[in-house]
């Protein structure tokens, strides 16, 4: 595992990372935007967009198990990388089908997005899926693995470890209406994406 920008590895690390902070910092805007007249025309299309960028960090990372086990060339061919694309499609096309809905009444001075129930939990198990589909080929992974690669590996593992887990909060968080619970997500979520960084340190 090298370092460098040529590393597929490090470009769907690099990928994953992207497309988490581009979710949160979307995220974070639109749930502020309570001055514009027409709410709706921005704030949709900027969950919308959160969401791809969220759809697209589980399969960022499921793609680095696939470069860590497979060969470069063969993790990206259309068997892996296209199955992934796919399904990251799959992921998103709801939102576009079943449009989200903007309440500014529940928290006030915050925009609440109101998604269809079992699109919810159906985007959010594939995601905690993909997670712990990770974290199982990476514990797989520690086992072949030595020394300073192994404490790397290691580092990785419990970061996703801990984001499945922040994943799963913001999904009872989101089924129940409990913000409290969401924030909560966005803290462990923040700690696994940290124990990702640390691995890199090793």
């Amino acid at each position: 595992m090298r370092l460098n920008p040529n590393n597929w590895l490090n470009r769907w690390f690099a990928l994953f990372f992207i497309s988490a902070s581009l979710g949160f910092l979307t995220y974070s805007i639109y749930h502020v935007i309570t001055f514009v007249p027409n709410p709706d025309a921005i704030i949709i299309p900027m969950m919308q967009t959160a969401q791809m960028f969220y759809n697209f960090a589980p399969v960022s990372l499921v793609m680095t198990v696939f470069v860590l086990e497979k060969y470069e060339k063969i993790a990206m061919s259309p068997k892996y990388l296209g199955t992934m694309l796919v399904l990251f499609i799959i992921m998103c096309v709801g939102y576009f089908i079943l449009i989200p809905e903007v309440n500014l009444s529940v928290y006030p001075g915050i925009v609440d997005t109101i998604t269809n129930k079992y699109l919810f939990i159906f985007v959010n198990l594939i995601r905690i899926a993909l997670f712990i589909y990770v974290v199982y080929r990476y514990a797989m992974v520690v086992k072949k693995v030595e020394k300073e690669t192994k404490k790397r590996i290691q580092w990785f593992f419990m970061g996703v470890t801990i984001i499945a887990i922040g994943v799963f909060v913001n999904l009872i968080g989101g089924l129940i209406g409990n913000i409290l619970f969401e924030i909560l997500a966005l803290i462990i979520l923040d700690i696994g994406m940290g124990s990702i960084v640390k691995g890199f340190f090793v």
